[in-house]
């Protein structure tokens, strides 16, 4: 939550409660200055009610951020910016030859080993090789007799229940599956000569509940590009300098693969109507910004966070547990005592290390910081699933084991709130952050809340849930 408001008035915290702050005596100074304009209270509150929780951005801006970028980062220029794919991406990146439906389609196994990604169709194959590149002779010309080396290339694949619509009954809710690729720019790409580390690629691909993901036919619904600037340049916290990232979305293969404006997400489902069918648009840069640390200029990576995808069979998702489908989908198993699963779990835990590294760079005392740090803490050797309370961070007293009510607070905050409320103004898993909000996640989980005020946005919270939050929240 924004740390603007005045400590004589702590329940500003949260900016859309400012309409019943200034309908209530909640802040004595305000009783005693009954005859002071409304307008006093307005501007008092005015830095914190410009931001929305996730804000959807508007088309103007988005076409104005992409102008801009191109002409940063020379990527494009600021007018064939608009008409770019994700070719020209893993071009900019030093990797001209791999195709968009490359990146798609290869299994992260082929991705990830040079040799294999490089290597010819045999002439003995009866039919097209699908595991390779579809223009090799392109990359094998950029390469110019160089080798692309072991770690330039990160990709898996695994379940993503964020990018679900979780309002849906789960007998017919698509699941969300996404696969990341991590391009390290070649150092003489045009992203390395200004200053760009690295792509970081995330295809989000919904599939039947029965179905198995990262089929032949499955496409991504919209692919999002992060651009990660060199860690030596991002300039320390409260000075001036380049973006930490920067932000491209692109449609769907099968419509172009152009660049797009917005991605459409369910964040907000049970507050729109039932046309939508739980989805609208969020702009670039502002609906990425509000979930990777608020901030433009210094917007974090998010790690991996594999405890919340196995948190999430326990209760929102049991026929998918019953189904057997592997979260880390490349480890075949969700044995994490195999060894395709520790090698899958390994290229997790080298990704997330990078992501530490970014968010420490980019804003070092954020929660995502702390829950970067917990997870690396925890994952050091093992690959087994922590339980949310052995995640807790911040000062303490932090969630605690030995407090049965704090397993229960924090288990429910997980799965009704963590969606956001992971990275978005504060953390769940944050114990002092929930005590301090308190009264406004009281009035914004009540039966009564208006829309744009309730939480959580993305579905029904249920009666029983809602009451034992009410009488436990510490």
């Amino acid at each position: 939550m924004s740390k603007l408001a005045p400590a004589a008035c702590p329940i500003m915290l949260v900016p859309t409660f400012k309409r019943k702050l200034c309908r209530t005596a909640r802040c004595a100074w305000l009783a005693i200055a009954a005859a002071v304009p409304l307008l006093l209270c307005l501007a008092i509150l005015a830095p914190i009610a410009a931001e929305a929780d996730v804000p959807t951005g508007d088309e103007q801006s988005a076409t104005r951020y992409y102008r801009s970028l191109a002409t940063t980062l020379g990527f494009a220029t600021p007018n064939e910016i608009f008409s770019t794919t994700l070719d020209d991406v893993a071009s900019y990146l030093g990797y001209r030859g791999i195709e968009g439906a490359d990146l798609q389609n290869l299994p992260p196994e082929v991705l990830m080993n040079p040799e294999q990604l490089v290597a010819a169709c045999p002439p003995s194959a009866s039919t097209s090789c699908p595991n390779t590149l579809r223009n090799r002779d392109a990359l094998l010309s950029t390469l110019g007799g160089t080798t692309i080396k072991s770690d330039d290339i990160l990709a898996l694949r695994f379940f993503a229940p964020k990018i679900m619509n979780i309002l849906q009954p789960e007998a017919t809710r698509q699941l969300g599956w996404r696969k990341l690729i991590r391009l390290r720019a070649r150092p003489d790409s045009a992203a390395a000569a200004h200053h760009i580390s690295s792509g970081i690629i995330l295809f989000n691909i919904f599939t039947a509940p029965t179905a198995s993901p990262f089929s032949p036919t499955d496409q991504s619904v919209n692919t999002q590009v992060m651009l990660v600037t060199e860690l030596s340049q991002i300039p320390r916290p409260n000075t001036d300098g380049p973006s930490a990232l920067y932000w491209m979305d692109y449609d769907t293969l099968a419509n172009g693969g152009r660049l797009s404006l917005a991605l459409h997400a369910s964040f907000d489902a049970n507050d729109l109507p039932a046309s939508t069918g739980g989805v609208r648009a969020y702009y670039i840069p502002d609906g990425c910004v509000a979930c990777h640390g608020n901030s433009q200029t210094r917007s974090m990576v998010n790690y991996l966070d594999t405890d919340h995808w196995y948190d999430r069979l326990d209760n929102d998702f049991p026929a998918l547990r019953a189904s057997g489908l592997p979260l880390v989908f490349d480890a075949q198993t969700n044995d994490a005592a195999a060894p395709s699963y520790q090698r899958a779990f390994d290229v997790i835990r080298r990704f997330n290390r990078e992501a530490d590294a970014e968010v420490h760079a980019a804003q070092p005392t954020h929660d995502e910081a702390l829950a970067s740090q917990k997870w690396l803490q925890l994952h050091a050797t093992n690959d087994e699933h922590f339980p949310p309370i052995a995640r807790a961070i911040g000062s303490t007293p932090q969630w605690s084991a030995q407090n049965p009510n704090d397993v229960e607070v924090l288990a429910r905050l997980n799965q009704y709130c963590f969606r956001c409320h992971g990275t978005v103004k504060f953390s769940a898993f944050d114990r002092q952050a929930v005590r301090t909000l308190r009264p406004d996640i009281k009035e914004r989980i009540r039966a009564d809340a208006a829309i744009g005020e309730r939480m959580p946005p993305d579905r029904v919270l249920p009666d029983d849930v809602r009451t034992f939050l009410l009488d436990n929240l510490p």
